[in-house]
């Protein structure tokens, strides 16, 4: 079961799907620029914790 803390971000799944789309598109620039989005906005409201997609 899946609690309401362990959902998905929709905003890091949206960045995670972006940075995903650049890559098939090979667009390294917005690929970093994805990740940097999403590293700010974990930062801000997740309290910098790393929460879900991919590692780089």
């Amino acid at each position: 079961m899946v609690t309401p803390a362990e959902e998905p971000c929709r905003k890091c799944e949206e960045f995670d799907l972006a940075e995903a789309v650049a890559r098939a598109e090979h667009d390294p620039s917005r690929e970093t620029d994805c990740r940097v989005l999403r590293r700010r906005h974990q930062q801000a409201d997740h309290e910098g914790q790393e929460y879900g997609g991919q590692q780089p």
